[in-house]
């Protein structure tokens, strides 16, 4: 099973349909997202202050945002738990249905995906470059996004406090096979930003590959 795994959107409709373009070249039909499909304006600092009022106030309404996942398996980010927490139920769009109640994880027997948000406390193995080293998870990898980086980290045996933890820095296009004794953390790295990213995930090679477009458009 191959799947083209997206993530941290934020409301960037024009960076979605590109990097969706991209995964129809490559021929892949099952997409996987992440969560933080839309972008909350509310601070998570101001939830418990904020009182509601209208709708725009605390997204944005774009309909096509939710039409380019249209048979894509969801899962919620931190972003749409913060606007459920916000918007009454009775003002919640049904076109936004989809993404705000989506579940938070998917599991196979090959790996775990999820957004990352609810994960652990993260640990920092490299200067700047933030992962979940305690998270557990079955199969033998772990995908998420939140942290807006691409990544890929072979935990060690024993131990996840970085002793041991080896970064394998990400080759753009270049398939890195994961190895049947180890276990990896994915971060899949945002779609928006000045270079979309995306990972392709092949479950029966056991083969991951981390894209990004260069020159958005």
């Amino acid at each position: 099973m191959r799947y083209a795994v997206v993530t941290d959107i934020h409301g960037d409709t024009s960076a979605l349909r590109a990097v969706l373009a991209r995964v129809r070249d490559q021929g892949l039909r099952r997409i996987i997202c992440l969560g933080d499909v839309f972008e909350c304006h509310i601070s998570k600092h101001d939830v418990t202050h904020h009182t509601f009022t209208d709708i725009g106030e605390v997204f944005d309404q774009e309909p096509e945002l939710a039409a380019l996942l249209d048979g894509a398996l969801v899962l919620r980010g931190n972003q749409e738990e913060r606007i459920g927490a916000l918007v009454p139920d009775q003002a919640l769009p049904a076109w936004a249905r989809p993404v705000l109640d989506a579940p938070l994880t998917f599991v196979t027997d090959f790996a775990t995906y999820c957004h990352g948000h609810a994960l652990p406390p993260w640990h920092e193995p490299e200067p700047g470059l933030w992962c979940p080293l305690d998270a557990e998870f079955g199969g033998r990898a772990l995908f998420y996004g939140h942290h807006h980086r691409s990544a890929l980290h072979r935990l060690p045996d024993t131990g996840r406090d970085g002793e041991g933890v080896v970064s394998v820095p990400p080759r753009f296009g270049a398939a890195v096979p994961l190895a049947p004794d180890a276990r990896y953390l994915v971060n899949v790295g945002p779609v928006r930003g000045p270079r979309p990213a995306w990972a392709v995930v092949d479950e029966t090679e056991a083969t991951v590959t981390h894209y990004r477009i260069e020159t958005p458009g």
